[in-house]
C-alpha cells in the first residue's frame, strides 16, 4: 500500500514531463488583449495539487501557478499579481498581452494520491476590433438598374466575418445581392435597394458597426399619365373649371404642360399644383379646345402623357346627403351607409369628414361606391368607430362647377374601455381612512356608476368616490359597483377582507428529492363565501414576504428565487438539500390585515445507484491485470494451507474413516469462489463427511476497493490479503 502511494505522484510528474506541446487536441480559449481570461478545467475529483505550466515553443515549461497540498497557492514570473488559481483547477489572466498567447498545461492530483489528471489549453490573444468605414462604389451613379457595390472597410484588422444591414435588416439573402466578404455587390441595384446600410465586422473577442450610409436609387420616369376631372363630358366654356392630373412612375420626378405641341401660354386661368402635376383650368374657355399633355422628367429620363381633350357638359346641382338609419350607433358592432344624390352631367363624388377628404383605398372600414343613372355616391361604413365622430358632407363635380351637400353627424356611441373597476386605498397621509371607488369612465354617452356599500347606495356619471373612516366595521364587508350605459351592464365586488387563497387552507405540503426544484405558489383570490360569483368579485392587491423555518426573511440569491405580483407570490429552490426541510411562512399583507400561507417542505433523499463494475470505474487493462493476479495469489495460499490441514486430519482420523460406511476414498478439493466484485471476498472451503469433531476449515481472502474516478469522500478500508478460520461444527 505505501508503494501504491508513492507510485501514483510520480506517474502523474512523469505525464507532466513528457506532455509535447501540439501532441494532443488542446481546448481553445480566445482572449481580449489588456482583458481577462479564464483558463477554466474540470477534474471527475477534487484537486489537492495543482501545477499550471506555460508550455513554449520548444518544449520548455515555464511555471505559472500551482497549490501545494498543504494549502499554498504560489504564483511565478511576471504572472505574480495579475493571475488567480482556483480550487478546482481554473486559473484567470488579467492583464493579457500577446506575450501571453500560446499553450498551457495544468495536472492535478487528489489529496490520498489515488486519482490525477491533466489538461492543456491553447490561448489565442485578439485585438479588439474598431468601427469600419462604410462607403459606396457607384460609378455611374446609384440608378435602377446599375450594378453598384458597397465596401466595408475595416483596414488592416483581424476581421472573422462581415455582415451587411440594410434598415437593420441582414440583406445578403437578397436574390440580386452578392456578400463577399467586405463587399456587397447590387446586380443590378433597384428603387426598392433605397434605404439606409450598414456594415458589422466580428473576430472572437468584439463586434464593431460601422457608420451609416443613406442610399437613393434613382428610377426612371415610366407609365406617365394625364387624366381629366372631365373626361368624356361636356365643358362649358367661361362657366366651369377642369382639372388636368399627371402621374407617373420614377424617383424625382418632375412636370411640364403643353396644349397642341406647345407650351402653355401666359395665362392667369391656369394654375399648376402638386409638384406642377396638376393643371387647373378656371374658368375653360374657348381658346382650350385643344389637346392637352404633360411631360414627366427626372435626371436619367423624360416621358409623354397621352393626350385629353375638353368638351361641354351642364354643371352640377341639388347635392343631397342622407341616411339609411337613425338613433345611436354603437361603435365597432354597428354599421351605417350614407346616400349622396345629385343632378347634372357626368358627376363625380368626394366625401369629407370634418373637412377631410376621405378615400376608401385608404380607410379599411369605409367602402365609395358611385352610379351614373340617376348620378349618386354611396358611403358605407363597416363597422363605425369613434373617427367618425363628426360632420360628413359629399360633393358633386363636373367639369362646369362642383356642389357640397349639408353637413350630416352620426349619434355615436362606444362603451367605456374594459369593466368596471372596484378599488379601495389609503387616503392622503391618515392611512386610517380608506377611499373606496366604483369607475367606469371613456363612454358615449358617459356611463351611470352606482356604488353600494354598508347599505348605501350612490350613483354618479363614470365614478363614485366615498371615503371611510370607520375602519373597524370595514373588514368582512363588499364593495359592490354597477355599471349602466344604454342598457349596457357591468358589475363588480370587492370583499374587504385579509388576503385569502381557499385552495391552500393556509397549509400545504411540498416534496421533493435532493437536487430537485422546490416550488411554493401563494395565488390570492375571493374569500370562500364569494366564490360561487367568482368572475364578478375582486382581490384586493397585497404585499408577499417568505420566510424560511427559522422565520429569517428569504432574499433572492444563486438557489433561491422569490417572483411576486400584487395577486401571487412564488418560491422557488434549486438543488434542494436535506438542510431545507421544515415550515416555510409566507406573509401576504393587504390594506384590511395580513395572512399567513404555511409550506411543509419535505426533502427526500436520492436513490443510491448500483456499484459500478471495474471497467465502468475507469481502471485500465494493468490495473484489473494487477487485480486478477492478486486473486490468483490469494487462492494459492488457501489452496497451501488447506493442503496441510488435510493431511494433519487425514493422519488423526485414519482408523475412523476406515469403518465409517460413508468413507469416501480421497478427499474432496477446496472450492474456490471466483469472479468477485470489488472489493468483495474470495472463499476457499474444505469439508468432509466423516464423523470426526464436526471441524470445518476454510479460507478467505478479501480484496481492497479498487478506487474510481469519482470524486468520494469514503476513505478506502484496509485490505485483508487472507484470514484462516476454524470453525467448531456444533
Amino acid at each position: 500500500m505505501g508503494l501504491y502511494k508513492c507510485v501514483l505522484p510520480s506517474m502523474l510528474m512523469l505525464l507532466m514531463g513528457v506532455v509535447v506541446p501540439g501532441a494532443v487536441d488542446a481546448q481553445v480559449v480566445n482572449g481580449a488583449l489588456g482583458g481577462s481570461v479564464y483558463l477554466d478545467v474540470t477534474f471527475t475529483f477534487q484537486p489537492n495539487t495543482i501545477i499550471w505550466n506555460f508550455i513554449m515553443a520548444n518544449g520548455t515549461r515555464i511555471p505559472v501557478a500551482n497549490l501545494q497540498s498543504s494549502g499554498t497557492i504560489h504564483y511565478f514570473g511576471h504572472y505574480l499579481g495579475r493571475c488567480e488559481l482556483y480550487m478546482n483547477g481554473s486559473l484567470r489572466l488579467d492583464n493579457i498581452t500577446h506575450t501571453d498567447q500560446g499553450e498551457y498545461s495544468v495536472a492535478a492530483q487528489n489529496a490520498d494520491l489515488t486519482e490525477f489528471g491533466t489538461k492543456q489549453l491553447q490561448l489565442y490573444i485578439y485585438v479588439s476590433l474598431t468601427d469600419p468605414d462604410l462607403v459606396v462604389n457607384a460609378s455611374d451613379g446609384l440608378i435602377d438598374g446599375k450594378n453598384v457595390t458597397l465596401h466595408c472597410n475595416a483596414g488592416n484588422q483581424n476581421v472573422s466575418s462581415y455582415v451587411f444591414h440594410k434598415d437593420k435588416e441582414n440583406v445578403c439573402s437578397k436574390p440580386h445581392v452578392t456578400c463577399r466578404g467586405a463587399f456587397l455587390d447590387f446586380q443590378p441595384i433597384t428603387g426598392n435597394d433605397t434605404g439606409t446600410y450598414t456594415c458589422t465586422i466580428q473576430n472572437p473577442v468584439s463586434t464593431r458597426t460601422s457608420n451609416s450610409v443613406h442610399i437613393f436609387v434613382t428610377v426612371p420616369v415610366s407609365g406617365v399619365n394625364l387624366t381629366s376631372n372631365a373626361s368624356d363630358s361636356l365643358v362649358w366654356p367661361g362657366i366651369t373649371s377642369v382639372s388636368l392630373s399627371c402621374s407617373s412612375g420614377g424617383t424625382n420626378v418632375s412636370f411640364s404642360w403643353s396644349l397642341q405641341g406647345a407650351p402653355l401660354p401666359l395665362d392667369h386661368r391656369y394654375y399648376l399644383t402638386e409638384n406642377n402635376s396638376t393643371l387647373i383650368i378656371s374658368p375653360v374657355s374657348a381658346n382650350d379646345n385643344g389637346t392637352f399633355t404633360c411631360t414627366a422628367s427626372n435626371s436619367v429620363s423624360n416621358s409623354t402623357s397621352n393626350g385629353v381633350t375638353l368638351t361641354l357638359a351642364s354643371p352640377v346641382s341639388a347635392v343631397m346627403l342622407s341616411s339609411n338609419t337613425s338613433g345611436f350607433l354603437w361603435v365597432g358592432d354597428d354599421s351605417v351607409s350614407l346616400h349622396c344624390s345629385a343632378q347634372g352631367s357626368t358627376i363625380t363624388f368626394s366625401w369629407t369628414l370634418n373637412g377631410e377628404l376621405l378615400d376608401g383605398t385608404q380607410h379599411p372600414s369605409y367602402t365609395i361606391t358611385q352610379g351614373s343613372s340617376p348620378p349618386y355616391s354611396n358611403l358605407t361604413i363597416s363597422p363605425v368607430s369613434r373617427k367618425d365622430n363628426g360632420s360628413f358632407t359629399c360633393t358633386g363635380s363636373n367639369l362646369l362647377n362642383n356642389e357640397t351637400s349639408h353637413a350630416l353627424s352620426l349619434d355615436l356611441a362606444w362603451s367605456p374601455e374594459g369593466n368596471i373597476q372596484c378599488l379601495a386605498q389609503p387616503y392622503g397621509q391618515r392611512l386610517q381612512i380608506l377611499q373606496l371607488s366604483c369607475s367606469w369612465p371613456g363612454g358615449q354617452p358617459v356611463a351611470n356608476v352606482t356604488m353600494i356599500f354598508d347599505n348605501e347606495t350612490e350613483t354618479n356619471h363614470d365614478k363614485v368616490i366615498r371615503n371611510v373612516t370607520s375602519l373597524t366595521n370595514v373588514q368582512g364587508s363588499n364593495l359592490t359597483c354597477n355599471g349602466d350605459q344604454l342598457g349596457r351592464t357591468s358589475s363588480c365586488t370587492l370583499p374587504l377582507e385579509p388576503p385569502q387563497s381557499p385552495g391552500h387552507n393556509n397549509s400545504a405540503n411540498t416534496t421533493v428529492t435532493e437536487g430537485q426544484t422546490a416550488v411554493m405558489n401563494v395565488s390570492l383570490t375571493a374569500g370562500p363565501q364569494n366564490r360561487a360569483s367568482a368572475p364578478t368579485y375582486k382581490v384586493l392587491p397585497a404585499e408577499f414576504s417568505w420566510y424560511y423555518p427559522n422565520h429569517t426573511v428569504i432574499n433572492n440569491g444563486s438557489r433561491v428565487i422569490v417572483i411576486s405580483t400584487a395577486y401571487t407570490s412564488s418560491l422557488q429552490i434549486t438543488d434542494v438539500t436535506a438542510d431545507e426541510n421544515g415550515k416555510y411562512e409566507c406573509r401576504a399583507n393587504n390594506l384590511i390585515g395580513n395572512t399567513t400561507f404555511i409550506f411543509t417542505l419535505h426533502v427526500a433523499a436520492k436513490a443510491t445507484p448500483p456499484p459500478p463494475s471495474l471497467a465502468s470505474k475507469g481502471l485500465d487493462g494493468g490495473a484489473i491485470a494487477g487485480i486478477v493476479i492478486g486473486v490468483l495469489a490469494g487462492v494459492t495460499i488457501i489452496l497451501v494451507i488447506l493442503f496441510f490441514i488435510f493431511k494433519k486430519k487425514k493422519q488423526n482420523k485414519e482408523s475412523i474413516r476406515m469403518n465409517d460406511p460413508d468413507y469416501q476414498t480421497g478427499a474432496k478439493l477446496p472450492s474456490v469462489k471466483f469472479n468477485k466484485e470489488n472489493g468483495d471476498t474470495a472463499e476457499a472451503s474444505f469439508t468432509n463427511n466423516l464423523q470426526d469433531d464436526g471441524e470445518i476449515k476454510y479460507a478467505r481472502i478479501e480484496f481492497k476497493n479498487t478506487p474510481s474516478t469519482k470524486l468520494t469522500n469514503e476513505e478506502p478500508e484496509e485490505t485483508l490479503y487472507s484470514d484462516v478460520k476454524k470453525s467448531n461444527k456444533q
